[in-house]
């Protein structure tokens, strides 16, 4: 579980967020390898084409560059500043701890003035203000470049800070100040570019830190084994889980493409069974894994064991999650930060967690329980702190702002969970200000350690809700053999599969099948995998056509001449519950955008990423309503409790007095 801290400190009701990093590797210049066609040879004889040094001097000692844009962070589109958003913060990854030479982000930027009065652009980095323009035009050009100072980040992101405000002259203190014509544009095609020193790579829990957000990951050639075939899913399963967009390439690699992760054959440069290792190759460290260790490098790359992979040749026999409580478990196990920031109107606190570490034995979230503190402000009006999942509002209160630890019990429905969750703490404040004679001041809230999750019983479902919950302790891939003959065809879209549906990289069991599926023991996720003993499926999908059945002669949906179509289905074969995936037409679709499963049990998906989710068995939610029927408490029939309760004791008081006069008459006689 990954936390992240998202707070303003202006009158903008929201500051800038953490943003999902999603980054493009720049041509690295004299460590590529001569262009060459894609050979179609035999893993074994493209492995040759790797020559792995010994684990010692990863390095190399070379200044090795990178660059991205903004919309490769996720910025699909331009960035707009003004009132009352007036600033937005950019966190740049870097790689750890590791000195950086010319640092330079350049800004895109184009600006109007409608309103007029005194507009200034600041610029920060890291909190230290670096840059401040004057902007007096009614339009024109804002780009800057800013160049950054090259000091290591050990927290692996420079904080870009870009204030856009502009102060109006007023007759009085409480005259009206807004200016929401004047506005700053910031284009996604701006520009963060650097050197990091490759010297400073020096174990694999560094490298895998320092990996940029599009590794490469390198496999033999077209054709693999299966043992490499496995560990190569697994791994871009674990970056997937890191937050990385994995990039398969096969050997040889043509000019200006870099390993960032080699999947190595059996034998290949001396990679011994279970090892991994960091190494010089193409003049910079790259992880190499075993073909045998893909799943242990999953177990070890994880949260809580990244930081033990102190060395640059491992064996790793075991790497596994601690057992822990199945009733609750701590936020601060899964990985989230405890935090103390100080909020002047809004401010957010992020964490992430993947419900595979926290669903087990039947059980899954089932209550977020969130202990926050905040201090008194001079505002009135008491702060607000809401809880959030997956952007679903899960709770929220009026704070009493005493800092003393105040609880905020928020219920999970089932629908609010995905594969990989983000929660969400927000905290609002009133701006106070005397009457305008006081200038509104900041002041700290808290997210503290002792806020957990409580797991609760999960009824298994056929949906994907219920599917991610089993795949907790396992599971089983399948893929046709002749997957592996086509490794970077079909390895891209096995990788977002399993990631989607949350099957475990280190604990599931993998399966090339030939002919007709095997018998399973456990959850599955078939890919192109017709199972034999499957529940008769919904759904048909062949030649470009999609048909779904209906409740009666009529279908769903029947479309033909569809391509770059999938589809994912929730169904049983041999008693277990899993997942079938079949491509709808010729081609599959590359999905290159995230997948978000929730409450469905079938998923289309085209260029685009999920197209749409569909719960075949509750197709107008009745499991969500039945989920949030209000209790008698919030019906406005709590009247009837204590009534209902005075009316029992009387009753009572009745039955007593007639057992006293029944016991009295027979004593008489």
């Amino acid at each position: 579980m990954n936390s992240l801290l998202l707070r303003t400190a202006s009158p903008a009701p929201q500051f800038g967020r953490f943003l999902a990093t999603v980054a493009l590797l720049a041509p690295l210049l004299g460590f590529a390898q001569q262009a060459s066609a894609q050979s179609a040879a035999p893993a074994a004889a493209a492995a040759s084409q790797v020559a792995v040094a010994p684990a010692a001097a990863p390095g190399q000692g070379a200044w090795l560059p990178r660059a991205f844009t903004l919309q490769d962070l996720g910025f699909t589109g331009p960035v707009v500043l003004g009132y009352p958003d007036q600033i937005r913060e950019f966190y740049l990854p870097v790689p750890p701890g590791i000195n950086l030479n010319n640092a330079t982000l350049q800004l895109d930027a184009t600006y109007v003035r409608a309103d007029g009065g005194r507009t200034t652009m600041i610029v920060a980095v890291d909190g230290t203000p670096v840059n401040a323009r004057p902007f007096t035009a009614e339009r024109g050009d804002a780009s800057i470049v800013i160049p950054l100072d090259n000091k290591p980040r050990p927290s692996g992101f420079i904080r870009v800070t870009i204030d856009w405000r502009t102060a109006v002259a007023r007759e009085n203190t409480c005259a009206d100040a807004r200016t929401p014509g004047n506005l700053l544009r910031i284009e996604p095609t701006s520009r963060f570019t650097f050197q990091y020193d490759g010297n400073g790579i020096a174990d694999l829990t560094t490298a895998w830190s320092s990996l940029p957000p599009q590794p490469v990951v390198v496999v033999a050639g077209n054709k693999l084994s299966a043992a490499s075939y496995d560990s190569a899913w697994r791994v871009g399963v674990a970056l997937e889980r890191a937050g990385k967009r994995p990039q398969i390439r096969t050997m040889p690699l043509p000019p200006n493409t870099v390993a960032d992760v080699v999947i190595a054959e059996q034998g290949q440069g001396g990679i011994g069974a279970s090892e991994v290792r960091l190494a010089p190759f193409q003049g910079r460290p790259t992880i190499f894994v075993a073909p045998d260790a893909g799943a242990k490098a999953a177990g070890l790359f994880s949260q809580i064991w990244q930081h033990a992979a102190a060395g640059t040749s491992l064996v790793v026999n075991a790497a596994d999650e601690p057992k822990n409580d199945k009733t609750a478990v701590s936020l601060k196990y899964l990985g989230a930060k405890p935090a103390s920031f100080d909020v002047l109107s809004h401010a957010d606190w992020n964490a992430t967690f993947d419900i595979g570490a926290v669903a087990a034995d039947g059980r899954g979230p089932g209550t977020l329980v969130m202990d926050v503190a905040a201090s008194p402000s001079a505002a009135r009006t008491p702060p607000i702190v809401s809880v959030f999942m997956n952007e679903v509002l899960l709770g929220a209160k009026e704070m009493e702002a005493t800092g003393r630890r105040e609880r905020i019990v928020a219920p999970i429905p089932r629908y609010a969970l995905a594969a990989r969750n983000v929660v969400r703490v927000s905290f609002t404040r009133q701006l106070a200000s005397d009457r305008c004679r006081e200038t509104p001041e900041p002041y700290p809230v808290s997210v503290l350690a002792s806020s957990h999750m409580l797991l609760d019983k999960i009824e298994p479902a056929g949906d994907f809700t219920g599917l991610m919950s089993s795949f907790a302790n396992g599971g089983t891939l399948l893929v046709p053999a002749s997957h592996l003959n086509d490794a970077p065809g079909t390895l891209p879209r096995v990788i977002r599969l399993a990631s989607s549906t949350g099957i475990s990289p280190s604990k599931a069991k993998f399966q090339a099948v030939e002919g007709n599926s095997p018998k399973i023991d456990g959850p599955f996720l078939a890919v192109d995998v017709a199972m034999k003993d499957a529940d008769k499926s919904e759904v048909k999908a062949e030649n470009g056509r999609l048909y779904l059945s209906g409740s009666s002669d009529k279908p769903l949906i029947d479309v033909r001449g569809l391509n770059k179509v999938g589809v994912l289905e929730v169904t049983k074969a041999d008693g277990q519950m899993g997942a079938v995936y079949r491509t709808l037409g010729a081609e599959a679709p590359p999905m290159d955008k995230p997948i978000q499963l929730s409450d469905g049990n079938v998923a289309i998906m085209g260029n685009n990423g999920l197209r749409t989710e569909v719960n075949t068995h509750d197709p107008s939610g009745q499991g969500a309503l039945r989920e949030a029927r209000p209790s008698i408490f919030e019906r406005s029939y709590w009247w009837l409790v204590p009534i209902l309760l005075v009316a029992f004791f009387v009753a009572l008081l009745v039955y007593a007095s007639r057992a006293r006069r029944r016991k009295s008459a027979a004593a008489d006689h």
